[in-house]
């Protein structure tokens, strides 16, 4: 039988980066994913971008993973928001609030091969795929637990990372209520004539929120951006199913600012809801990232608090752990929601509200939002509160 402290179900962006945090702190674990690492690095199974803020950047420097990432991440130095056809807008620069960028732009797939790199030969680190949990047995000193390929192993925790549709949490009986908007992003990058300038774009239409994201040139010196462009969910199905020719003059006409456009991806489409839940712990049991949390991504926000999670999970493991704590104790458990409870529904309630007042063709909430977005981008304490929000610190 193998002996870890902490078996990590899901292997994904933040099951990973859980695992290398608690390996940097010396807790061994042992992380059970559906996926190969190998098929995960395909490019049409996730050629999503991420956006890293700050404090994320930061994290992963703690724990040894922003130095392979650094050559693949594009600096976002300003955030530009406004709304279509309104006088008004904000204008987020770095340089307000000192030398370092707000954030990154980062393809999945580099996260990922950064993550396997670190993980794969950690001698901290079992890493078992494609496997998953058959069963578990939960004793007075830990959780023994059987996988599907035979594997046993005894830990003290179990950490659920497996996504918005987390299998084990609903084994649980860990209850979530979800929030659909009625919409989908479709994700996919295009090259575009104009220079980014390092500056990330949010645009609100009637029909949604539009993003571009600076990534890095490519090879050749073309000019690269990712874009979320949300729709509601039949105009958005329609659009998945267009030409790529067709969707890059549409958006041409809805994005003037970086001259015609070419995809070079294909087009992910995906259901947009938020969704929490009544506990994050069960015995012996915690869930963090998107089995936690889940909202919508109008703020770019989403798995930059499920890092959040990582981090402060593993600082009160380490901590339980110094003062001879069991890491699976109710106590443990407990500090570590108490910890983390105001922060993600802050953030649900911040990106659900701008949804909610921004999707919309109203008449008499049209200048009021517009006027809005202009009294931030004039005060300064409120326009430093919102940068620091979107840097994570």
């Amino acid at each position: 039988m193998h002996q870890a402290q902490v078996c990590i179900l899901g292997g994904g962006l933040v099951g990973g980066v859980m695992a290398l945090s608690l390996a940097h702190r010396g807790i061994s674990s042992i992380v059970v994913d559906t996926e190969t690492p190998d098929r995960l690095l395909a490019q049409n199974v996730d050629g999503r971008t991420t956006a890293v803020n700050l404090a994320s950047s930061q994290f992963f420097e703690e724990i040894d993973l922003w130095q392979p990432l650094s050559g693949q991440a594009a600096r976002i130095d300003n955030i530009k928001v406004y709304e279509a056809n309104q006088p008004w807008s904000i204008q987020f620069d770095h340089q307000e609030l000192g030398r370092d960028p707000m954030g990154y732009i980062v393809e999945n797939r580099f996260i990922r091969q950064g993550i396997f790199a670190k993980a794969l030969n950690h001698p901290l680190i079992k890493w078992c795929a494609p496997d998953k949990l058959l069963t578990k047995k939960i004793k007075a000193s830990g959780v023994e637990i059987y996988l599907e390929s035979g594997e046993m192993a005894e830990v003290s925790l179990i950490i659920g990372a497996e996504g918005r549709h987390s299998p084990t949490r609903d084994d649980r009986g860990i209850k979530k209520k979800q929030f659909t908007y009625s919409q989908k992003g479709l994700v996919f990058s295009l090259y575009h004539d104009k220079p980014h300038h390092n500056i990330a774009w949010e645009v609100f239409h009637a029909s949604g929120p539009l993003a571009f994201l600076p990534m890095l040139d490519s090879v050749d010196g073309r000019h690269r951006s990712g874009v979320v462009w949300t729709l509601p969910e039949t105009e958005a199905d329609t659009w998945a199913q267009k030409d790529v020719s067709e969707v890059a003059t549409r958006l041409v006409d809805m994005f003037p600012h970086l001259g015609e456009f070419e995809l070079f991806t294909q087009i992910w489409c995906y259901p947009l809801i938020a969704q929490m839940v009544d506990r994050f712990i069960d015995d012996r049991y915690v869930i963090i990232g998107d089995a936690a949390h889940v909202c919508h991504p109008v703020a770019g926000q989403g798995v930059n608090v499920g890092w959040r999670d990582a981090k402060a999970l593993t600082d009160i493991l380490v901590n339980h752990l110094s003062l001879g704590l069991d890491l699976g104790s109710q106590t443990t458990l407990q500090t570590y929601q108490r910890s983390r409870r105001m922060d993600t529904y802050a953030m649900f309630a911040m990106t659900d509200l701008m949804v909610r007042l921004f999707s919309n063709d109203s008449k008499i909430l049209s200048p009021l939002r517009s006027m809005g977005l202009g009294a931030v981008n004039k005060v300064s304490p409120l326009k430093k509160f919102f940068m620091k929000r979107a840097m994570g610190v």
